[in-house]
């Protein structure tokens, strides 16, 4: 105990009379480990922490893969699930949905959920005041009752003591509230009001039952996969009896049981961590590279006093240790450190989102410091322990004790270390190389979508997102006429100028008559929008004949509107209008006659192509019925409460409209994709800077040993008559060629990036762009890194040759 509290007391001694070795280490170590626990935090919490709630690890959803595809259980397949299944101990759906409270004639709108009753059961939280909803609330002819949370007792209504039991009008219906929920529960996402889900959504026929998320909890004793495999029998049976009954589409039906956190992510939640997990880990490892450089470089310059401590008898265990000290309180210190300011920034984190985000985003992202993020940044400092203070105090034990002994540490570096020192620094570079040029393609993403041609217009326009209860308007001639009746009352508001609803349907099958299919053939996939109302809504432009009017009915010929792109790919040199072909639409193949020409519209299929890489179909609204729609207005400049022209027409022609998307500026949620664009932008090319801050330190480091272990040689060179710059030649060579090394394969790797990005996106960028960006990291990796090896060298030439030779 004695000798280890001596060489704790030495080590802190070390440290202390070499305060710029020891905050350099410092505060490479605590960069590394910031950036690899944070995002490790940031990730578990967003993606695989249980939810903060009583029996949180077991509150799982139910969701089903239609042949590979994500997707939700509808009311018939949930039926069939209830009555068969028996591995689980409690079930329910829910549907998030958008609720409008009005005063008077204002109104403001917050984030809801329909339920069923047990839900608030299932989340093991018990209500502040009244009580929840039960199953008779949902039953037929029940009054209209709601649950609201704490947050909205206390900003809408001033705590009245006196709201339980009081109407209030909600998505336009007077609406008796029964409860509140305590502070900070907003289960299942980010609900503020709880509505009962009529029980009249399971009447629907299984073509036209609706989907919706679906919670579970499993029997103790049932493993997740043998539930998984009971329900996916229980939906396989009802598809093939829907297939032989209504004629359905055959599809293949795969139940899983996920958490929350996975199935808000569609299922791909693991991909996004492991991925942004390697990068962490890269930068860590870079750091633990340059830490253990840092470390070696001291290590080397006791490599006589290791020796003579050897001769002496000292273990390789006891000399391990007393070489190892400085690094643990270093790496000790920097984790303390790390620790300290990932919780700080996690605290910020929450503060940002609770102003950026609506109800500050998902309940359960609440960051901070856990046992999960403890445990991981005793992992993290224990490998870095490992890389950075234990591999290097090992590696100097294992040298030839007589020829230190005779040579001190003058002699040339021996040709391990310095195959060694070159792999490092090579190594080094082409990592640093690799995250820089990542860095500049997502900036040059970043700022080309920024500043990309859409072919539209959002500027003035409000939109929003509404379902037709199809058990309310069961045939296609009831919910054109509501949708025509809705589209009439926004339109006639003296601040609006265009209507539209439309509806993306994705890409559809398209024949054409001029061309063969084999059997295997599925036809030409083009995108397809559902359209009504008025193209100049959207910005979108009628270059030839005519827009979708009244008159194409569903009992007559089917017309559609092409984009410019897809007459001139396929009709060139002549007009399209008059044109037909096949498409494959409801189930079935149909001809369609194109009726008119409207300019190019950048769609999700070639977000980073040109406008005319792909092309648009428009069906008519009229003749194809959607139940999902977008209703998009576009209003006079300046107009106030823009979002009530909606609501009003709402509440008068159809109240127990679904809104699913609340009524906001069409741009914002456009302006929203690019922040979010910028800011991966801007970390990854931080994460870049950060790294290429690493590598000089640590190639510097690497520089500075080897020219240390080479002065003896140095000094040797000039009493002989070798120029300095001879010298500084000779060195700066040796830089010159690891820095080719490195920096080649980074461009190799990078020039095939490059080759299948250009691919995807169909030539957006220029080559010569990706040119500009190579030649731009290139001079300014090989610029720092030169430096980094020119400034030791330049200081043991400064050495006079006497001072050189007797230098240890």
């Amino acid at each position: 105990m004695m000798a280890m509290l001596l060489d704790l007391k030495y080590a802190l001694r070390q440290l202390y009379q070499s305060p710029r070795f020891s905050a350099m280490t410092l505060g490479v170590l605590l960069g590394g480990l910031s950036i690899a626990l944070f995002t490790f935090s940031f990730l578990y919490t967003t993606i695989y922490k249980p939810l903060p709630l009583q029996d949180g690890a077991t509150a799982k959803r139910l969701v089903v893969y239609n042949d590979g595809e994500f997707d939700m259980p509808t009311a018939r397949e949930f039926q069939a699930i209830m009555q068969s299944a028996n591995s689980f101990a409690e079930i329910g759906i829910f549907r998030d949905q958008d609720v409008r409270l009005s005063k008077g004639d204002a109104g403001r709108n917050f984030s809801g959920v329909a339920v069923q009753g047990g839900f608030f059961e299932f989340s093991r939280t018990k209500v502040l005041a009244g009580r929840t909803l039960n199953a008779q609330d949902s039953q037929p002819g029940a009054p209209a009752v709601a649950v609201l949370s704490e947050e909205i007792w206390d900003d809408e209504f001033n705590r009245d003591p006196q709201l339980l039991g009081q109407a209030i009008e909600l998505n336009g219906v007077q609406t008796e509230v029964v409860g509140i929920m305590p502070s900070g529960y907003r289960f299942p996402h980010i609900a503020r009001f709880w509505l009962p889900l009529p029980d009249k959504v399971f009447d629907a026929q299984a073509p036209v039952s609706e989907q919706f998320d679906a919670y579970i909890r499993l029997k103790e004793d049932v493993e997740i996969a043998a539930a998984e495999r009971e329900i996916t029998q229980i939906l396989r049976t009802l598809q093939q009896q829907n297939q032989q009954r209504y004629g359905m589409e055959p599809v293949q039906k795969q139940a899983r049981i996920l958490t929350f956190q996975m199935a808000q992510t569609g299922g791909e939640g693991a991909t996004v961590f492991f991925f942004l997990s390697a990068v962490s880990w890269v930068v860590l490892l870079l750091a633990c590279i340059n830490v253990g450089n840092l470390l070696l470089a001291r290590i080397l310059e006791k490599q006589k006093e290791t020796a003579i401590r050897n001769a002496l008898g000292a273990s390789s265990r006891r000399l391990i240790g007393q070489l190892m000290w400085e690094g643990v309180l270093i790496t000790l210190l920097g984790t303390f450190l790390s620790v300290c300011l990932v919780g700080a920034v996690l605290d910020y984190v929450n503060v940002v989102l609770r102003s950026w985000l609506p109800g500050a985003g998902l309940f359960w992202w609440q960051y901070g410091l856990d046992g999960a993020t403890l445990l991981m940044a005793l992992a993290y400092m224990l490998s870095t322990v490992f890389l950075a203070v234990f591999l290097p105090a090992w590696r100097s034990t294992r040298q030839d004790i007589n020829a230190t002994l005779r040579d001190g540490t003058r002699g040339a570096q021996s040709r391990k270390a310095g195959r060694l020192s070159r792999i490092l620094v090579t190594t080094q570079v082409f990592l640093v190389a690799i995250l820089m040029l990542i860095g500049s393609i997502s900036a040059l993403i970043a700022n080309k979508f920024v500043s990309l041609d859409l072919g539209d217009d959002y500027q003035n326009v409000m939109s929003t997102r509404y379902s037709t209860p199809e058990h309310d308007y069961p045939s296609a001639q009831q919910r054109l006429n509501l949708t025509y009746a809705l589209m009439n009352a926004v339109q006639n508001h003296n601040a609006v100028t265009h209507v539209s609803v439309a509806q993306w349907l994705g890409s559809h099958a398209v024949y054409f008559a001029d061309q063969a299919y084999s059997d295997e053939q599925q036809g030409t996939d083009i995108d397809t929008i559902s359209m009504l109302g008025d193209f100049q809504t959207t910005g979108v432009q009628l270059l030839e004949g005519r827009l979708f009017k009244p008159g194409d009915t569903m009992d007559k010929r089917k017309v559609v509107i092409i984009s410019e792109s897809m007459a001139k790919r396929y009709w060139p040199g002549q007009s399209a209008l008059e044109q037909h072909f096949t498409m494959e639409l409801e189930g079935k193949k149909q001809q369609v006659f194109v009726v008119g020409v409207v300019s190019n519209l950048m769609n999700p299929t070639t977000l980073f192509g040109k406008l005319d890489s792909a092309d648009e179909i428009y069906i008519s609204g009229s003749q194809f019925v959607q139940p999902l729609q977008k209703l998009s207005y576009r209003i006079l400049p300046g107009t106030r409460n823009a979002d009530e022209i909606f609501y009003q027409a709402m509440y008068k022609i159809a109240p127990n409209l679904e809104v699913v998307q609340t009524v906001m500026p069409a741009i914002k949620n456009r302006d929203k994709m690019r922040e979010s664009m910028k800011f991966i932008s801007n970390l990854t090319f931080a994460t870049g800077a950060f790294a290429l801050v690493l590598a000089v330190i640590g190639i510097y480091g690497l520089t500075a040993n080897a020219v240390a272990q080479r002065t003896h040689e140095i000094g040797i060179r000039r009493a002989v008559g070798a120029r300095d710059s001879t010298i500084v030649r000779l060195f700066m060579r040796q830089g010159a060629l690891q820095l080719a090394i490195g920096l080649g394969l980074a461009l190799l790797l990078f020039a095939l990036l490059a080759m299948g990005f250009q691919q995807f996106t169909e030539g957006l960028f220029p080559v010569g762009a990706y040119f500009v960006m190579a030649v731009a990291v290139s001079a300014a990796l090989a610029g720092v890194v030169l430096l980094a090896v020119y400034i030791p060298i330049n200081r043991a030439i400064k050495l006079e040759p006497v001072a050189a030779l007797r230098y240890e």
